[in-house]
């Protein structure tokens, strides 16, 4: 039985998928040298296929953070409107009027102020449920970062609603 010998292949010509051949003709398994210049085009081409991924995927995150903050915002001008509202009052403009404004101090963004709807049922005796509602359209809260992705905010709205007892 013939014993194989370790050639090397680095004084060897390098074909291009990484095989070599010496002077008899044997074929050598070994590592391809690049050229001096193309070291940067692999990397390159791994950015051209990474980046929109890792675009996409910067972009929702913001997207997402922009919207959950949006979110708490009108919860919590819900709260404050519902709370207003279930204090006693005895002019019910007034307390229509107070119940909009604790909800435009609470959502506390121009753009959501000048966007925001609110539905506002009062209790009529002590004990009753009073109902407040308020709706934010998403493309006030946040840009529409996503849309080439195929995610749009268009027609969609961040609701919140708080039922209190009233006092």
């Amino acid at each position: 039985m013939r014993q194989r010998e370790h050639r090397s292949c680095w004084a060897r010509r390098v074909i291009p998928l990484g095989v070599s051949q010496d002077s008899t003709g044997h074929t050598l398994l070994c590592r391809r040298r690049r050229p001096a210049g193309r070291k940067g085009a692999l990397l390159s081409a791994e950015l051209l296929f990474a980046f929109p991924v890792l675009a996409g995927l910067l972009l929702g995150i913001i997207e997402f953070g922009m919207l959950l903050a949006a979110e708490q915002r009108v919860e919590t001008a819900c709260r404050e409107a519902c709370r207003v509202g279930s204090l006693p009052a005895s002019d019910s403009v007034a307390l229509n009027q107070a119940v909009h404004q604790a909800a435009e101090q609470a959502l506390a963004s121009a753009s959501l102020v000048q966007a925001y709807t609110l539905s506002f049922q009062p209790g009529q005796y002590t004990g009753d449920p009073v109902t407040v509602q308020v709706s934010v359209p998403m493309t006030a809260a946040a840009p529409d970062l996503l849309l080439i992705v195929g995610f749009g905010l268009t027609g969609r709205q961040l609701n919140a609603q708080c039922v209190m007892r009233k006092e």
